[in-house]
């Protein structure tokens, strides 16, 4: 009885494993390889697409904090009263500051073109090269904007020191 039991035990065990491995190995492409290609680029469009999201969240919000740098650096200019103090180059500077704030907005826009043009073609590793570049745009507009705002501040110290 005990000998019927391993048997039985033994049989069962060879259907229920062997049997799958040498279908396998009877017939290995099962067709997961000609879809492997496919998955691989839907997994680089997504990941193109996260980047530039984030990228275009973040510049936005950049974009946004200088904007209001901007108009509390030019209202602090309105309120500080010295005769020593030239605000007509401050408001240069300042002019600077929210043009080069508009061309990083002209950017994040540009990149969001730039990312559906690159999501659009199949190979994105030739048109995800545009997106890249619209970001480094974007981030040099953001980063002359706020060069222009630290430079006014610097006048205003200056003229501060000079009372």
């Amino acid at each position: 009885m005990n000998a019927k039991r391993q048997l039985l035990a033994l049989g069962l065990a060879v259907s229920f494993i062997g049997l799958p491995i040498l279908a396998l190995a009877e017939n290995p492409n099962t067709g997961e390889r000609s879809e492997t290609p496919g998955v691989k680029e839907m997994m680089k469009k997504d990941k193109i697409k996260l980047f530039g999201g984030k990228a275009v969240l973040r510049l936005t919000n950049a974009l946004n904090r200088a904007d209001g740098f901007r108009q509390r650096v030019a209202f602090h200019i309105s309120q500080f009263s010295n005769p020593k103090f030239d605000p007509a180059l401050a408001n240069q500077k300042l002019e600077e500051a929210r043009t080069s704030i508009a061309q990083g907005r002209l950017a994040v826009t540009a990149i969001q073109t730039a990312m559906d043009a690159a999501l659009g073609v199949t190979g994105t590793e030739n048109s995800f090269g545009a997106t890249r570049v619209k970001i480094r745009e974007a981030m040099t507009a953001v980063r002359t904007a706020h060069l222009k705002i630290v430079e006014v501040i610097r006048l205003i110290k200056a003229g501060a020191d000079q009372s």
